[in-house]
């Protein structure tokens, strides 16, 4: 059967093919197309437009061309039919078939309607009987709920009627019966109810005399500070109330310090106490003399009086602050073991320690901002007297420290302590500069810009203790806070610093001063030794200051200020006496040019004139004006005479170094130089008399080498070696000493780089002993090598002696 209709589809399918195409073609396309409207078309055969295809054909031809696709179409229609008349007549017989099928449907779905309805009858009844019976049910539960409820409130009531005449003891447990009953009067289930609405008021009442009683227990405690304080919270915490009430509290509190702010800067109510007060004590002043508020004392003792009584209201209400904190830290519900504070915190959003300070602070910045913007007197007071204000608070803060337990010191500074003090930060700046002029007045007065006629440049010793004096006063006032005291020290840092820039503009104007002369000593020079004096004076002071205050940390100011004073008078007391000092060694360099050979030669010159160089004449005479005029003004202390040790060692060794220079090295120069020395030794010991020092106690070691060089010449070569060994002399002053009485002669640095004994001087001062010595182990291995040249091979005896020095002292 499946083979006898393949060719059927085959035919089906190529008919339908020529169908298509047959309907395709432009006579039959716009026939066959959907939106075909036969009116339209017949309007358009009618009109034959340039782009239809009756274009210039009359109708009669159009209706023949119709007629023509008319019996076209039918005859391919027959065609069809004729080709596929067995599959039509198929087609027939399957619609008989297909009827049959949809009779045996239809008798199933039938049969399955009937299963569907048997099914319903068996499942909706039971399903409608359960939820009838569930809604009961369930009714029948809310209103034994509702019974229960009511009977619990009934309950309570009985309970509540018991414990109101308890008074403060039962007061937590009625308040919690009073919450509890709150809660079912505000059920909705129980609206309408006559026997809880007809007993709402009394409840009403009840709670309102447990609020109002607790309340009066809490505050009591507060007061007190007693246990009525957790009896308290407890019976808000029962009613649901603690975080809101204890807000309320805090409102309150601050609501009351705001006033007490208010009438404590109130100027027209304290310039109208000032006057009646005026007018009852001075019966004789007439009715229109008042007295200004700005100059009155008595106007400034009222408004410290009632800042005073201020800071004792903001004491106590911090001071109930903290033992509630205290209190709500500790307590716990006996039930739910909830912490009273941490509630407490949920309903703040914050801390309750926190939104109290931020709230005070808050409204004290307000106020203060509002009143002294009202009245100059109020900002001038608070501007002059900052410090007694700041101390105010510090003494609040001091005694919640005691009751609190909790550490208030300027090293561990609170951020409830530094919101108060920052609202007081407006007045630090103008104190502060005012603080800053008062000291910098008397350093401004101490340097005057055009000194007159017999005024001192410099300042005194009275003008050094002014300053001082008014810096102690100000860091006085303001110790007891460590960081004004640091303020302050700041500004004293800046007086200090500008009385050691002046000084030492001062002195720069005269550092071109020679310090030598004959007769008194010149403004100049006298004016360096003032300098001196002051600044060492100002420095004592300071730190004096310094000792009284406990102020010695590195990050304090005036330390710093003491450092930069030290290191102003280190600098100009290094560049003074390093002036004298090249004075001095000017003078002693003047031996090189003594001829000591004549000296000894000539029988003109008289024992004394021969024992003693014109050098060290000049010297003494020198030493002997520099005491006079200068050095013996110096008024600065131990200072004064370690400078004057350094300079006389300084002189010693120089002229140590030099004198053994001095060739030749014998004993006849020896016994002039020794001479020199011991005329050298008188004048200092005069010198350092004066001063009240000692040659052997505070030269030493360049003393005892003097004395010890004054033997050298006389001494034979192992008795020198000796002499190394025990390091009596630098071995430096023993190596020029062998090289001078060398024979023959080694030579020295001068003679080998060519240099004067200045420049070797100066050589030596720019480098170490290990240099020096080096720099003379070369001269001895110069002149070994020139006598090997020589073909001598006999080197002199002091060659050997200084090898070993130069060969000890390198390896040490």
């Amino acid at each position: 059967m499946l083979s006898g209709r393949r060719p059927s589809l085959q035919v089906s399918t190529s008919g339908t093919g020529a169908i298509e195409g047959l309907l395709s073609s432009q006579d039959y396309k716009e026939f066959s197309s959907n939106g075909f409207d036969a009116t339209q078309y017949a309007n358009r055969v009618i009109q034959a437009p340039a782009d239809s295809p009756f274009h210039g054909m009359d109708i009669a031809t159009a209706l023949a061309k119709l007629n023509f696709g008319i019996e076209h179409l039918n005859k391919h229609i027959h065609d069809q039919v004729a080709s596929h008349y067995e599959d039509l007549l198929q087609q027939v017989t399957g619609l008989s078939h297909i009827e049959e099928v949809l009779a045996t449907v239809k008798i199933g779905l039938g049969s399955l309607n009937g299963s569907f309805d048997r099914v319903r009858e068996k499942i909706v009844d039971p399903y409608q009987q359960m939820r009838d019976k569930s809604v009961q049910l369930d009714r029948i539960q809310r209103t034994a709920e509702v019974l229960r409820r009511i009977i619990r409130f009934m309950y309570l009531l009985r309970r509540l009627e018991l414990l109101m005449p308890g008074g403060e003891r039962e007061l937590p447990k009625a308040a919690l019966t009073v919450s509890e009953m709150d809660a079912i009067i505000a059920d909705e289930d129980l609206q309408g109810i006559a026997i809880i609405e007809s007993e709402s008021d009394l409840v009403a009442q009840a709670k309102e005399r447990i609020t109002t009683e607790g309340e009066q227990l809490l505050l009591r405690g507060l007061s007190a500070q007693t246990a009525d304080i957790a009896s308290g919270l407890q019976v808000f915490f029962n009613l649901g109330q603690l975080a809101s009430k204890t807000r309320q509290l805090v409102e309150q509190m601050l609501q009351s310090i705001t006033k007490d702010i208010q009438a404590a800067l109130d100027v027209v109510k304290l310039n109208k106490e000032i006057k009646e007060a005026s007018l009852a004590g001075d019966s004789a002043r007439r009715p229109g003399d008042t007295p200004f508020l700005g100059s009155s004392a008595s106007a400034s003792n009222g408004l410290w009086s009632r800042l005073e009584r201020l800071m004792d209201s903001i004491f106590e209400n911090a001071n109930k602050i903290y033992q509630l904190e205290k209190v709500l830290g500790r307590k716990r519900d006996p039930i739910t073991h909830v912490l009273f504070l941490d509630e407490v915190n949920k309903g703040i959003n914050g801390d309750l320690l926190d939104y109290f300070w931020k709230g005070l602070s808050a409204s004290l910045e307000r106020e203060i901002r509002l009143a002294t913007k009202a009245s100059q007197f109020l900002l001038h007071a608070f501007q002059t007297g900052y410090p007694r204000l700041l101390r105010l608070v510090h003494n609040v803060f001091t005694r919640l420290s005691v009751v609190s337990g909790i550490d208030y010191s300027d090293e561990t500074q609170r951020p409830d302590s530094l919101l108060i003090l920052r609202t007081l930060s407006p007045f630090e700046g103008a104190y502060l500069s005012r603080s800053l002029s008062r000291i910098l007045e008397p350093v401004n007065t101490a340097f005057p810009e055009r000194p007159g006629p017999g005024v001192r440049p410099v300042p005194s010793r009275d003008d050094v203790d002014k300053i001082i004096r008014a810096l102690s006063s100000e860091m006085e006032v303001a110790k007891f806070d460590a960081h004004l005291l640091k303020a302050v020290s700041k500004n004293g840092n800046k007086a200090i610093r500008m009385y050691a820039v002046k000084c030492e503009q001062l002195y720069g104007a005269e550092a071109h001063v020679q310090f030598s002369g004959t007769g008194p000593a010149s403004q100049s020079q006298a004016l360096v030794i003032e300098i001196i004096n002051s600044l060492w004076w100002m420095q004592q002071s300071l730190l004096r200051l310094l000792e009284e205050f406990d102020k010695g940390a590195s990050d304090d100011p005036l330390s710093d200020a003491a450092q930069g004073l030290s290191k102003t008078l280190q600098n100009i007391v290094e560049r003074s006496f390093k002036q004298i000092t090249r004075e001095m060694e000017n003078v002693l360099m003047k031996m090189h040019r003594e001829d000591f050979a004549s000296r000894h030669a000539s029988p003109s010159r008289g024992p004394v004139e021969s024992s003693t160089s014109q050098y060290v004449v000049e010297f003494a005479t020198r030493i002997r004006w520099l005491h006079r005029e200068l050095l013996s003004k110096l008024q600065c202390g131990k200072e004064s005479r370690e400078w004057i040790r350094a300079l006389g060692q300084r002189v010693v060794d120089f002229f140590l170094r030099h004198a053994s220079l001095i060739r030749p090295s014998n004993e006849v120069i020896g016994r002039l130089l020794a001479g020199d020395m011991t005329q050298l030794e008188f004048v200092l010991s005069q010198w350092f008399g004066a001063m009240g020092m000692k040659l052997e106690r505070d030269l030493g070691d360049s003393y005892r080498a003097l004395r010890t060089f004054r033997h050298l010449p006389f001494l034979d070569l192992d008795q020198v070696r000796d002499l190394s060994r025990s390091q009596t002399l630098p071995p430096l002053i023993l190596l020029q000493h062998l090289l001078a009485r060398s024979r023959p002669s080694i030579p020295s640095p001068m003679l080998l780089y060519g240099w004067s004994a200045t420049q070797y001087s100066e050589w030596l001062d720019l480098h170490s002993t290990q240099e020096a010595m080096q720099l003379l182990d070369r001269c001895l291995d110069s002149y070994a090598d020139d006598m090997k040249r020589r073909g001598d091979r006999s080197l002199c005896p002091e060659f050997n002696a200084a090898k070993e020095i130069v060969e000890r002292n390198t390896k040490k």
